[in-house]
């Protein structure tokens, strides 16, 4: 549960942005929620299909699958049509083995869907990250730390955006676009959100993760949902139909972290919250003429895994627990586990960042602050055999026979490490720490066959070969987890919740990857997706390449032109709105 001086600071953060609403635009959009023009001069709509894509925040392969096939998700089944075999429908496709990038967890995947590139070259990194030549911890969706700060400038300053390095779809596509929720909207032309009341109540309950009545649980985040598209059918009315559109569901990822049976009640969470309100964005198409005219494509950023909601199996948060009390018997000062450290607390020597499965521990040079109070060189990478060794090795002593308080032991799957590279650079791959050398991933693979982890060691490069790889920590960790293993046998660094993601099992990786049109031939769509993403593994970091060639892919017979009305015409009044 949220401390009391928490739940204050939220209280009066609300009331201060209150304040000020009327002279801030952004301050304006985050209390009331509603539109904003993100580009200084929209975009006109262009002739050509439609794009739609419906962003399922943690709805794993498996369980959409289960909710189509259901007959209980009618809207999103009649769309597909009848099942052909082989991921072909009657009018869509769905690529049957698609999968994430590394770790599989909310900021980074949803950076990278809306990139086509990994982390190591989005920049963004997990759901926290901490860069080093800033001594900047980000956390716009925080794991280690309760403050809301940066859930709120995410929505109101595109920290998100502001934080991708690599150009995204939007402007990549240049077209009239739009972005309801989602956290990566740079380069829309319009961003719709909901009121600070209601992300502050939805990031506050989430951080407390106590709340044990299902009905209580799913209300929160249902209506989180559901209030999003009235404002995303308001904005259209208002400002036209976009040639691309991004409709984003958070409150399934949410819900399923806080549910005691997590895959069942989200499939149920799927067919009875999530398929109506795709329902009533379809009826709004198909109101302005333009359904037939339009792909409509399903993706998610990761799945789910069940686990145990205690303290023995979420591993520790604060710095007198594991694993920071590894790293802090290593000799090593540990930064609090808080947005912004105070000026007193400027001398740490490391830094963690969770992102669920996978945990990143960045570490100084200690030579540049030997002393107490002294600021570390954070430009400066650590020294390879006097920083970096020591905490992997004490990583996997603590992983066989426990740390301080035993809590790590056995909980560690895989140690990652490699050579540092300086802020800036190309880094190099991690390694897996076998007890006395890193090893390459391949070797350590050859020798230890690892079929649970999927594609291990082309997911770890997109996520650490980069010229932000480094972003990614000196050590990761890879906590033990997976349907594969007893629920018993599952870790992951956080608080205590009944599922969690990140990993690189099957679970957390497999995400649906849905291409479909209406009148459309499923056979027609396989090879158009076939075309633009020709890898034998598609991945999430296809969805670029995929969007733009149907922008550009019109029915048989030759591309329509969609009909340009007063329905879908930009509005008359360019001025940026926020409502």
């Amino acid at each position: 549960m949220l401390p009391s001086c928490y739940r204050r600071i939220l209280i009066i953060l609300s009331l201060a942005l209150m304040v000020v609403a009327s002279c801030s635009p952004a301050a304006k959009l985050i209390v009331e929620g509603g539109e904003k023009q993100v580009r200084d001069q929209p975009r006109l709509l262009k002739p050509g299909p439609f794009v739609l894509i419906f962003a399922f925040d943690g709805a794993g392969y498996a369980q959409l699958m289960d909710a189509l096939n259901s007959g209980k998700a009618p809207n999103m089944s009649a769309l597909l049509g009848k099942d052909m075999g082989g991921g072909v429908y009657e009018h869509a496709y769905s690529a049957p083995n698609a999968i994430s990038i590394l770790p599989s967890t909310t900021i980074a995947a949803w950076s990278s869907i809306f990139t086509g590139k990994g982390p190591a070259h989005t920049g963004v990194t997990g759901n926290e990250w901490f860069v080093r030549e800033q001594m900047k911890f980000y956390a716009p969706a925080p794991v280690s730390i309760e403050e809301t700060d940066d859930v709120l400038k995410m929505i109101a300053e595109d920290l998100v955006g502001n934080s991708v390095r690599s150009a995204t779809l939007f402007e990549l596509a240049k077209v009239k676009s739009s972005v309801s929720l989602n956290p990566v909207y740079r380069g829309a032309d319009i961003f719709t959100a909901l009121p600070t009341t209601s992300m502050l109540s939805v990031a506050t309950s989430f951080m407390a993760g106590n709340m044990e009545q299902s009905s209580e649980k799913q209300n929160i985040y249902e209506r989180m949902d559901r209030d999003s598209v009235p404002r995303l059918i308001e904005s259209i009315n208002t400002h036209g139909l976009a040639n691309l559109q991004v409709v984003y569901f958070p409150g399934i990822d949410l819900y399923t972290h806080l549910a005691h049976d997590p895959l069942q009640m989200e499939v149920s969470y799927l067919e009875n919250v999530t398929d109506p309100l795709v329902g009533d964005v379809l009826k709004a198409y198909q109101e302005k003429g333009v359904l037939d005219d339009t792909y409509v494509v399903f993706i998610a950023d990761h799945g789910h895994t069940p686990v145990l909601k205690d303290s023995s199996h979420a591993l520790g948060m604060q710095p007198n627990n594991e694993p920071a009390q590894v790293v802090k018997a290593a000799g090593f000062r540990i930064r609090p586990f808080v947005l912004e450290p105070g000026p007193d607390e400027q001398d740490y020597q490391a830094a963690f960042a969770y992102q669920g499965a996978i945990a990143y521990v960045y570490l100084a040079d200690r030579s540049t602050c030997p002393k107490e109070g002294d600021r570390c060189d954070w430009n400066q990478p650590p020294r390879f055999d006097r920083d970096v060794m020591p905490v992997a090795n004490a990583f996997y002593k603590a992983n066989r026979v426990g740390g301080a308080d035993g809590q790590l032991k056995g909980a560690i799957d895989l140690i990652f490490a490699r050579r540092p590279s300086p802020p800036g650079k190309d880094t190099l791959p991690f390694q897996i720490y076998d007890g006395k050398k890193l090893v390459p991933i391949p070797a350590y693979l050859e020798e230890h066959p690892r079929p649970d982890l999927i594609d291990l060691d082309e997911r770890m490069r997109w996520l650490a070969v980069g010229p932000y790889g480094n972003r990614a920590g000196d050590i990761l960790l890879l906590s033990k987890t997976g349907l594969e293993r007893p629920i018993y046998q599952r870790y992951y660094f956080s608080g205590p919740y009944y599922s969690w993601h990140g990993s690189a099992s099957m679970q957390d990786s497999h995400i649906p990857l849905i291409v479909a049109r209406r009148n459309y031939s499923g056979a027609k769509l396989q090879e158009v997706v076939h075309r633009a993403a020709p890898e034998l593994v598609p991945s999430q970091l296809d969805l670029v390449p995929i969007v733009r060639a149907l922008l550009t892919t019109g029915p048989p017979g030759g591309t329509q032109q969609p009909p340009v009305s007063a329905a879908t015409a930009p509005s008359a009044t360019p001025a940026a709105k926020s409502r």
